[in-house]
């Protein structure tokens, strides 16, 4: 009876470890959040070991935790496996996604709405932010990032590259004077946009240029900035492809497309545990399968 219950507590455990905090194990486990709670608690207490180090509703795998995860999620894994196999999982079920606003906004939301309409049955809740936050504290299943992944502890997995460019539109340069060099900026009005207020460009013949100067407009919302571009507002520093359209149509133009811009990574985060929840799984992969024509300049 005694073994029988520690595997039960145990197998609570894993479960825990792989949601990431205690609401989202009580939701899969369907049962209150203080029972949960209340089993670690006892499980710890009958290996008389601390598993998880607590602090704001984060977890930490203590080195005893880790040791008995590490023993036990596999197992746990082939258990609810084969409790499954009579009745084949089915893709719903709430699946919260974290990502920046303009990558939503620019580049994701055609996709997200053919992910909906593939898989009805799954509630896409996304939580759009320019700031970082805790994802195991909002209970995240999948989070889009750019740049530097911000928890190392999650699998992140790369989608592409957004390449930078200086833009303008051609009304604004007919007016403003002529720039022949990243010196000259300060004589422009210039526009910033998340998440760089401050520019490096790189020369081909080895010749580097930072912009930390003043600018008449700066925004954290980067569909305004590129609207305030096409208004003849400034030149913006943003990515090529979230203007390819505006490109293509003339309304802006590259300025000094010798000066190499930065290049920021987008990539995919997910949990590190062996058997992700089929909702998870089934987004990784439509998101891989569409990374190619996402970053794509040509339609």
């Amino acid at each position: 009876m005694q073994s029988s219950l520690e595997l039960q507590l145990i197998y609570l455990f894993v479960h825990l470890v792989n949601a990431g905090s205690f609401s989202a194990a009580a939701r899969q486990l369907q049962m209150p959040i203080a029972t949960v709670s209340r089993k670690l608690a006892r499980l710890e207490e009958q290996l008389d070991q601390q598993l998880l180090m607590r602090s704001t509703r984060k977890l930490r795998l203590t080195e005893e935790g880790l040791a008995l995860y590490q023993k036990y999620q596999e197992v746990v894994a082939q258990f609810d496996a084969l409790s499954h196999s009579g009745s084949p999982e089915r893709p719903e079920g709430t699946l919260r996604l974290a990502a920046p606003i303009s990558i939503i906004a620019n580049l994701l939301i055609g996709c997200l709405t053919e992910f909906c309409e593939l898989y009805p049955d799954i509630q896409l809740h996304i939580a759009q932010s320019n700031e970082e936050f805790d994802l195991v504290d909002k209970a995240i299943d999948v989070a889009i990032v750019g740049g530097t992944q911000p928890d190392s502890s999650w699998i992140a997995c790369s989608l592409g590259v957004l390449d930078y460019r200086m833009v303008a539109s051609p009304d604004y340069l007919r007016h403003a004077p002529a720039l022949q060099h990243p010196q000259q900026l300060h004589r422009h009005k210039i526009i910033k946009a998340w998440p760089f207020f401050n520019w490096t460009l790189r020369h081909a013949n080895g010749d580097a240029f930072y912009y930390d100067g003043p600018a008449n407009l700066t925004l954290t919302d980067l569909n305004g900035a590129i609207r305030a571009a096409e208004l003849s507002g400034g030149i913006l520093y943003g990515p090529e492809l979230f203007v390819k359209q505006q490109l293509r149509e003339g309304k802006l133009q590259i300025l000094l497309p010798e000066w190499r811009c930065e290049k920021r990574r987008i990539s995919l985060l997910y949990h590190q545990r062996s058997q992700q929840p089929l909702k998870v799984r089934l987004f990784i992969e439509f998101m891989q399968s569409r990374a190619d024509k996402l970053f794509s300049m040509k339609d």
